[in-house]
């Protein structure tokens, strides 16, 4: 290396050292030095808002100083590190295999050392008192990595050349680990929470891994007792009495029997209310009594986190326990005494009938209406999907082209032939007895006659004008394309002035500055976007054809991609609001996102066949529909079938989803069981649900191995 580049090398490490990433564009490598400047500032920017998060009032300046203070001291403990792992490299890196061993040791080596000088430097940046208002270990330990990433670019900086870039394994390995240092401290990563509380979870989770109990009916003898409580205690004096022990068949007494709920607040945390001793008897010794609270409208649970509630009966057929009153919501506009009902209940004697459960035969029902559901989804969406895949397929669209007279006279044949079929159809359809007495014939009946009319129109009004300006002199043809694009333009922006008061003025202004301003504001628009369209056409009547094709794509595409970017969870809450909650909703949300999805995946396959068949039959004579059937189907058949497949199951595990939500099928009654707590009824829902699609999965996979 000569003293020009050396001195060069030097000069980049200097700027790196200021600026992250400036050396690197200095030698000509300009992606890499934005990539590692906006790396540098990003984790910088991210640790300074992460570890602020627990104060209430998030303090950023405090929150930045902090970072400053740990960058620094982990950019001293770095160099110190560094320098060591030279010395260790020169005594013992004699070959590639003592290097690694020594490079490995030292990153374990300075993990060790920055877990035991947190306790050291945490206190030099957060002051004293404040330490649970900033995240302390993840401010230090990203600072320690934005800090090594830092020093990594000077160095980076200092050996790259414009004819060879170094390796970015340390750049990629350093922002993996600040990612994932960042990630779970924004995601609340809790290990040893996890850990700590899963015994308080651990009988709810063996009723969901096996909840087949459920399913079948038993035989069993039942005992029952109850107090009152009021809760809270407003009014002592309409608290019911204490009910006295004894007597042969089941008794309950609570004492007090007026006291104040627990609360709940946002982030979980419980303020027990107050605590009632329970006392019962008169049930089978040595059996469990199980404790229910029933609230003032009559939703009974059990309640959680507030004592026991599963109790073994003693061998006089007596027990006794503590229970805190749980939260329970009692509504701002309850008025009166609120009375609750406590429930002992002891079920024993179970015998097993064979007999399938009430709980089983709905979840099956419900499993075949979410299997039908998708199913259905799946086949209309393939019937709507087809044709729209064609119209989006590149390769087929951009041969379509006409003239700017064949296109104006084809937009307005559209709009024509569209008016007039609706015209037809409200002639027609009040025959039918209108959308409330036949509501299917009759929207059958608009849909068929807009689209034929549109249709019809569009072709003939095209040729007409097409043909008319043939037999025109060049300006003539090129006067009514001008003025019929700009009739098209009027129209258009008439449509959107009308929108822009209906929306935009009715927001700031009210509805009634809307309706008034409707006129004004649809005339500018249709001047303001007849005279773009004007220009617009002035090009395009230079042109020998119109690419009309690519027109027909980009919409239909655009469609399609603003469709699907709309989770199927979206479309199912509109379909509720629309029709009510049941499968029909969820039907169409996944009908409508299987539309979308399918016609950009049939379309992207219909790009990428072999162009040689459509050739070789367009240059035999045929049509656009026989090249479509003899060229382009085939070749499709086989991704088609195999998307469709894909997309039948998807829809099939997307309806358990939307379901949630009021979509009908498994996913309805699962979150009913769920928010009712009946946790072996939902793991027994999930069980179906698994099993469906494991079925389905394997099924498709069968029949595509023979299709496809």
């Amino acid at each position: 290396m000569n003293t020009n580049t050396t001195s060069k090398s030097w000069l980049q490490a200097i700027l790196s050292l200021f600026l992250p990433g400036l050396g690197q564009i200095i030698a000509g490598a300009f992606s890499r030095g934005f990539l590692i400047l906006l790396s540098v500032f990003t984790f910088s920017g991210l640790t300074v808002y992460t570890a602020a998060r627990r104060a209430r009032f998030p303090d950023y300046g405090a929150s930045f100083h902090i970072f400053l203070i740990f960058l620094a001291e982990s950019f001293v403990l770095l160099l110190i590190i560094t320098g060591l792992y030279r010395l260790a490299a020169r005594r013992f890196g004699k070959d590639d295999f003592q290097r690694n061993i020594t490079k490995g040791v030292f990153i374990l080596f300075t993990f060790i050392i920055f877990g035991i000088a947190a306790a050291i430097l945490l206190p030099t940046a957060i002051p004293a008192g404040k330490e649970l208002q900033f995240y302390g270990g993840t401010a230090l330990f990203t600072a320690g990595v934005v800090a090594a990433l830092w020093l990594w670019n000077i160095y980076d900086a200092f050996i790259i050349t414009p004819s060879k870039e170094p390796s970015s394994t340390a750049f990629v390995s350093l922002v993996i680990l600040a990612t994932l240092f960042l990630g779970t401290r924004l995601i609340q990563i809790d290990l040893s929470k996890a850990i700590r509380e899963y015994k308080d979870t651990e009988v709810i989770l063996s009723r969901l891994v096996w909840p087949w109990k459920a399913a079948f009916d038993y035989q069993s003898n039942e005992l029952h007792a109850s107090a009152k409580i009021e809760a809270p205690c407003d009014f002592p004096d309409q608290a019911p009495a204490v009910q006295e022990p004894g007597g042969e068949s089941p008794w309950l007494s609570v004492t007090p029997t007026c006291g104040n709920i627990s609360i709940r607040d946002k982030k979980g945390n419980l303020t027990y209310g107050d605590e009632i001793t329970i006392t019962g008897g008169g049930f089978a010794p040595g059996e469990t009594v199980e404790l229910k609270w029933e609230n003032p409208i009559g939703n009974a649970f059990t309640p959680r986190g507030v004592g026991p509630t599963e109790i073994t009966v003693g061998d006089d057929g007596t027990f006794t326990t503590k229970l805190y009153i749980p939260d329970v919501v009692i509504p701002a506009v309850a008025e009166g005494a609120q009375i609750h009902t406590l429930h002992a209940i002891q079920t024993s004697g179970q015998v097993f009938t064979g007999k399938l459960s009430n709980d089983i035969k709905l979840a099956l029902q419900a499993m075949l209406e979410t299997i039908m559901m998708g199913l259905m989804a799946t086949f209309t969406g393939i019937i709507l999907s087809i044709p729209l895949s064609f119209l989006a397929a590149r390769n087929l669209m951009q041969s379509i082209t006409t003239t700017t007279q064949g296109f104006v006279g084809g937009v307005i044949g559209l709009a024509f032939g569209g008016w007039a079929g609706k015209w037809l159809a409200s002639v027609i359809t009040p025959g039918f007895g209108g959308l409330e007495g036949a509501p299917i014939p009759t929207a059958l009946t608009y849909f068929i006659l807009i689209l034929a009319g549109a249709l019809l129109a569009y072709r003939y009004m095209a040729k007409a004008l097409d043909s008319l300006a043939q037999r025109l002199p060049q300006k003539g043809a090129q006067a009514v394309g001008i003025f019929g694009m700009a009739l098209i333009g009027a129209g258009i922006g008439y449509v959107l002035g009308t929108l822009y008061a209906k929306g935009v003025i009715s927001i700031t202004h009210g509805d009634a500055a809307a309706i008034a301003a409707i006129p004004s504001h649809a005339r500018i628009g249709a001047l303001l976007f007849g005279a773009i369209f004007v220009i617009w056409a002035f090009r395009l009547v230079k042109m020998d054809k119109l690419p009309v094709g690519m027109i027909i794509y980009t919409v239909v595409r655009l469609i399609l991609n603003i469709i699907r970017s709309i989770e199927p969870l979206i479309w199912a809450i509109m379909g509720v609001i629309w029709i009510g909650p049941g499968p029909f909703a969820g039907f169409i949300a996944l009908t409508i996102h299987s539309v979308a999805a399918l016609g950009k995946l049939y379309s992207e396959s219909i790009e990428s066949i072999n162009n040689g068949p459509i050739e070789a039959l367009q240059a035999a004579g045929a049509n656009r529909l026989q090249t479509i059937i003899y060229a382009v189907v085939p070749q499709v058949l086989p991704p088609f079938t195999s998307f469709t497949l894909y997309r039948w199951d998807i829809n099939v595990r997307m309806s358990t989803i939307i379901g949630m939500v009021g979509g009908g099928g498994i996913g309805f009654l699962l979150i009913q069981w769920i928010r009712q707590f009946q946790y072996m009824q939902a793991g027994m829902a999930v069980w179906l649900i698994a099993i469906t699609v494991a079925a389905l999965d394997f099924i498709s996979a069968s029949i595509r191995e023979k299709m496809v």
